[in-house]
């Protein structure tokens, strides 16, 4: 069964990350876990933390508010599977 849950970005940092032979521009974003609707008291609660080093990526978080939420859904990976 998914375990859906909901974040809302809550910082977003410029840094510089190596990457084979030099320093590449990165971001690292730090989601927390949205209270309330639509879970109710069983909200999941945690925060998300990533390095992205991809351009494209980083502009998803980049051109929005602090504050922005985003719907994640976890479900299991089968074993060497994608």
């Amino acid at each position: 069964m998914p375990v859906h849950a909901r974040f809302r970005l809550s910082e977003d940092s410029r840094l510089s990350y190596w990457h084979d032979k030099g320093y590449i521009p990165a971001a690292r974003i730090k989601l927390s876990a949205v209270q309330g609707p639509p879970f109710g008291p069983a909200t999941p609660q945690g925060n998300i933390e990533m390095v992205i080093v991809n351009p494209e990526a980083v502009s998803m978080f980049r051109e929005v508010e602090l504050g922005q939420e985003y719907d994640v859904i976890f479900t299991p990976v089968k074993k060497g599977g994608e």
